[in-house]
């Protein structure tokens, strides 16, 4: 199985997200993950499934 891993600016441009939005979600909970003095990456199947249960759904955009 293979995973896709995001920085912050690949996973906007995958989820077709602004970056205000972005520091929104992740503020909410979004799941990422850091590497001791390193930036965040993100998972994109874990990002989609939380998305999903926090009450998102996309249709052209994602949206609640």
């Amino acid at each position: 199985m293979t995973q896709k891993i995001l920085n912050s600016k690949e996973l906007c441009q995958t989820l077709g997200i602004s970056t205000t939005l972005f520091y929104k979600l992740k503020k909410s909970g979004m799941p990422y993950h850091k590497f001791p003095r390193s930036r965040a990456y993100f998972i994109l199947e874990e990002v989609e499934n939380w998305l999903g249960q926090a009450g998102y759904h996309q249709e052209t955009t994602w949206t609640k």
